[in-house]
């Protein structure tokens, strides 16, 4: 079996956050289980380039390789790759497409349709109705029903989450989705740098403080994600909690100015620290150091860094713009609407609860999402696909 993933960056282009994992992860997981990936990608990182040979496949691991084309326009369109990926799609049994709003997604779905391959779509929550009418919404509705719907014939769609699910059918009520959730490397979070707090502050937000409480968020600063609503909520928390610090994690897409601007509003600087990314063992010394992660966003397809937290042994807050209702079942945080009330509530209820027996909860909720269970999964379908 060889599947072909086409994909408008691909790892390292760590800059576009968790899907980067995701996909990597997967294929990686794939490829050890003895199915040939082959991804055509791109090698846009941002406003700049990777730094890897182009144009040419390069070897990853056993059965699995990665050809990075050459953009020529970086992030928006690459001449190489619409020339070129057709040969990568007629070599393989199935294509699995990634994104669908990016230039190099029509040519790869007629390619695709030209060589009767079977297709599975992974829309990345751009289907979602925040993401569809945030900007640019009647050209999306436009790009929908000319490039993208003509081809879907013979496509399944993948689904990370029940929400993403419902998305895909309310804009393809004929589509065959399966459900597969992203997942994590769960042995990684279990090898931790156990920190004082003042070594752990001194350690990401480079000051000499010892706090009693460390609440811990991370994702892109983008405007999706609801950070200003947990710096407000976090302002609140403080006049119950006394001496405690918020540490938001995470590349800046536009946002950082703007939250730099309200914690100096509100008189948080030195107790609210943008701490800029963290990946690897750092990723994970981060979030197991804090005592509660929370995240509000508008709009999640799934969260990587929700699951990650749990990983790493924390309860949770999860907004209603994420699929993390299931954490209130299992015990190990919070899923509440999307604003400051509602956010600093769930925060101080954990605090002032079991925080500590949460958090285990929170790691034996994780493990169903190992990578290895997840790839299972994904060969599972692919199998289908072609018997299909």
């Amino acid at each position: 079996m060889k599947i072909c993933v086409v994909t408008p960056s691909f790892y390292p282009a760590t800059i576009y956050g968790g899907s980067i994992f995701s996909t990597y992860h997967t294929c990686a997981e794939l490829a050890a289980q003895g199915v040939e990936v082959f991804v055509s990608t791109t090698n846009a990182n941002g406003g700049k380039k990777l730094d890897v040979v182009p144009n040419r496949a390069i070897r990853f691991g056993e059965r699995f390789f990665v050809k990075y084309y050459d953009d020529t326009i970086v992030g928006r369109f690459s001449w190489r790759f619409i020339l070129a990926v057709w040969q990568d799609i007629k070599a393989c049994d199935v294509v699995r497409i990634e994104d669908i709003f990016s230039t190099y997604i029509p040519p790869s779905l007629l390619y695709a349709k030209l060589f009767s391959k079977r297709m599975l779509i992974s829309p990345r929550g751009v289907l979602s109705k925040w993401a569809l009418g945030s900007k640019k919404a009647f050209l999306k509705q436009v790009w929908l029903t000319f490039l993208i719907k003509p081809f879907l014939r013979k496509s399944w769609w993948h689904a990370t989450s029940m929400q993403e699910r419902a998305e895909i059918l309310e804009f393809y009520p004929k589509a065959k989705v399966v459900l597969i959730p992203n997942g994590i490397d769960f042995d990684q979070f279990g090898r931790v740098q156990r920190l004082s707090r003042n070594q752990y502050m001194k350690r990401f937000a480079k000051v000499d403080r010892s706090p009693e409480i460390i609440v811990v968020s991370m994702g892109r600063l983008h405007k999706v994600k609801a950070f200003s609503v947990l710096v407000d909520a976090f302002a609140r928390l403080l006049a119950d909690a006394g001496d405690a610090a918020l540490l938001v994690a995470g590349e800046d897409e536009g946002e950082r100015r703007n939250l730099e601007s309200q914690i100096a509003r509100l008189s948080l600087t030195g107790k609210v620290f943008l701490v800029g990314e963290v990946s690897g063992q750092d990723k994970v010394d981060f979030l197991a150091g804090g005592d509660l992660f929370a995240l509000p966003s508008h709009s999640e397809n799934f969260g990587n860094a929700y699951l990650e937290a749990m990983a790493a042994g924390l309860p949770i807050v999860a907004s209603k713009g994420t699929p993390w209702a299931e954490v209130e079942d299992a015990g190990c945080g919070k899923w509440v609407e999307n604003t400051v009330e509602a956010t600093y509530s769930a925060m101080k209820d954990i605090l002032k609860g079991d925080a500590k027996a949460m958090g285990k909860a929170a790691m034996d909720h994780a493990k169903r999402y190992d990578w290895r269970n997840i790839a299972v999964q994904f060969k599972a379908v692919f199998s289908e696909m072609m018997a299909s």
